[in-house]
């Protein structure tokens, strides 16, 4: 090629070369009609990148050239580039190949292209295609970039694979930066990238509806993710990938309505992750097994995959979780398995839908703090069943009410403390069977209609309640009468040194136990209850002893029954004698002295069976008070 070769915008390029001027080929327009339109062609450029002009002494070349159509195709497939090369506001009529070249520096800013190949390339410096507009996307795949890659305000469509910008496994040195309204219509594939600065979406639109939109897969970014505002019509995917700094992506909506929104399932993050600000997915928010070294925050965050989860943090390891006023709009919460090493934070949150069986799930969940479940409303079932927490458990004025029959689950719970104090009675039954508590709070006014209480633990209960009003509550389980809630509340009154409330409640236990019984148990258990109360009320066999005494001593001493033997019968003493056949251990003499028929004989044999009746129930009763509090 010979300079006679040029148009005059190819003319002025050549010229500018060795110095690294600029050219601005608007310039060099001819006048209407005079002469061709200000255009260079690709081989022009090509042929001054690949050493056909020296750089002139003391100067250092470079390709600078400004609002030119360039025409051709700008191969330069494994071609090595040792200037700078700087294009602005250029329209390509090719895309560009660049595949597995190796320049200094590329600056493509505010061009207009039918695509970029720069798949496998190595930029010792910059890649900047920012403002571009690229209507068959960007190929980066592989690509080494040793400074910043710059795509900010880039329009990029997609090619006929559907991707809008490639960088499977690229290698960036310095920073992403895809904000400044950066557009994708099509996917944004990253997969296994490593990334040493910053990777900023802030305010970035990518469009790639019912597929895989944004895909992080593996990828190792040695900063943080900035992302606010950043809007996802499609998957958001993060799975197994490793951010050494916090992601931030607060103010930024995500939709993919019936599917996943966001995944990054095995996400290793060391700093937080925030979705706050009216952060809003549409579909799930999928974070199983994720591992984050700081907070998540969804304060005020819009979630909703209605009839799916909407939020899935089974296994996931976090600091804290603060989700304060997060609406969940359709769908639910689950946190089975998740290790939270602080507080869970759910203050002021909206649960559930009519529709919903459960609103939130944390099986198996560990709290290193305290679930906050203050002023909660909930539409379907809460389940913290199994779950360890070392503070305390408050649903202080919350709202919890639940399509099927169980709207709280705490079965096996561990916590210090768990306050159930909602603004209006429970409407369903709340589960603590086998939960394991330090204090338990609750308000007589607002208890649930039905509560298990089975296996149920603690240490204190508030507020202090007598135990009649503590039998009120007791008798809300509906599995039917089981021992341990009586001698469980029996024995917080006898470490109170409320022995008299303690024998209450274990005297109401063995009336409840006794109704489940077969009839000759239940009969069993009536007689010791009328006579003794079980051993907890002693008073009444001393009650009946006196009437059975003093009706027999009454009747003897008006119709005194026969001597057995006159001649060496003792004097008869009607107290005496009734005393003799009423208490089956004592001998007063009277009993075999005389021979009562008709019907003193048959109150004879009453008083001989009552004695032993009340003194077999008293020695079963005082046994059995013996072996209880």
């Amino acid at each position: 090629m010979t300079p006679t070769d040029l148009g005059a915008a190819e003319q002025r390029l050549w010229t500018a070369y060795p110095h690294g001027g600029w050219v601005d080929a608007a310039d060099t327009a001819a006048p209407a009609g005079d002469g061709p339109a200000p255009s260079v062609r690709a081989e022009v450029i090509r042929a001054l990148l690949l050493g056909a002009r020296e750089p002139e002494p003391g100067q250092v070349a470079g390709l600078r050239l400004r609002n030119a159509r360039i025409t051709g195709t700008l191969d330069l497939l494994h071609a090595t580039v040792d200037s700078a090369v700087v294009l602005e506001g250029c329209r390509f009529d090719e895309p560009p190949r660049l595949a597995q070249s190796t320049l200094r520096s590329l600056r493509v800013y505010g061009c207009r292209m039918p695509g970029f190949d720069g798949a496998g390339m190595r930029v010792e410096g910059r890649l900047d295609l920012r403002a571009g507009v690229v209507a068959g996307g960007v190929r980066l795949d592989r690509a080494r970039i040793e400074g910043e890659v710059m795509l900010g305000g880039a329009l990029l469509g997609e090619a006929g694979d559907g991707l809008a910008l490639g960088g499977d496994g690229m290698t960036v040195g310095g920073g992403l930066d895809c904000g400044e309204g950066f557009v994708a219509d099509g996917q944004v594939l990253l997969r296994g990238a490593r990334i040493e600065g910053p990777v900023s979406l802030e305010g970035a639109t990518v469009r790639c509806p019912g597929a895989d939109a944004l895909i992080l897969d593996r990828a190792v970014v040695n900063d943080r993710i900035l992302a606010p505002g950043l809007t996802v019509i499609g998957r958001f995917r993060m799975f197994n990938a490793t951010i050494a700094g916090s992601i931030q992506l607060s103010g930024s909506r995500l939709s993919n309505p019936g599917g996943m929104a966001l995944g990054a399932g095995g996400l290793s993050v060391r700093g937080a992750v925030w979705c706050s600000d009216s952060f809003a997915a549409e579909g799930e928010v999928r974070l199983i097994g994720a591992e984050m070294g700081a907070n998540l925050t969804l304060d005020g965050a819009v979630l909703g995959n209605p009839g799916g989860s909407a939020l899935t943090l089974d296994r996931a390891t976090v600091t804290d979780v603060h989700a304060t006023g997060m609406t969940v709009d359709g769908g639910h919460v689950t946190l089975v398995g998740a290790q939270i090493r602080g507080r869970l934070d759910l203050r002021r949150t909206r649960l559930g839908t009519d529709g919903e069986d459960v609103a939130l799930d944390a099986e198996a969940a560990t709290v290193g703090d305290s679930i906050l479940c203050q002023d909660m409303r909930s539409a379907a079932a809460v389940r913290l069943c199994g779950a360890v927490v070392a503070g305390s458990v408050l649903f202080t004025g919350a709202r919890l009410a639940a399509r099927d029959h169980l709207v709280l689950d705490l079965r096996l719970i561990r916590a210090v403390e768990l306050l159930l104090s909602p603004a209006e009675p429970i409407r369903g039954m709340v589960n603590l069977e086998h939960a394991q508590l330090g204090v338990l709070g609750d308000d007589p006014e607002r208890w649930p209609a039905e509560l298990g209480l089975d296996g149920l633990t603690y240490e204190a209960l508030k507020p202090e309640l007598p135990a009649t009003s503590r039998l009120r509550w007791l008798a809300r389980d509906p599995s039917g009468p089981r021992p341990q809630p009586y001698e469980q509340l029996a024995a917080l009154y006898v470490r109170a040194g409320d022995q008299a409330e303690a024998r209450r409640v274990l005297y109401a236990k063995e009336r409840r136990q006794r109704r489940g019984r077969p009839p000759l148990s239940r009969t069993w258990g009536a007689l010791q209850d009328v006579t003794v109360g079980y051993g907890y009320r002693p008073w009444r066999a001393a009650l009946w002893l006196l009437l059975l005494h003093g009706i027999g001593s009454v009747a003897y001493a008006v119709s005194p029954p026969p001597p057995l033997k006159p001649d060496e019968t003792p004097h008869f003493n009607a107290v005496a004698y009734a005393t003799d056949l009423l208490l089956p251990l004592v001998d007063l003499g009277q009993e075999r002295a005389f021979n009562p028929a008709g019907c003193a004989q048959w109150l004879s044999y009453l008083l001989i069976a009552g004695g032993w009746i009340l003194a077999t129930t008293v020695a079963a009763g005082v046994a059995r008070a013996l072996s209880r509090p």
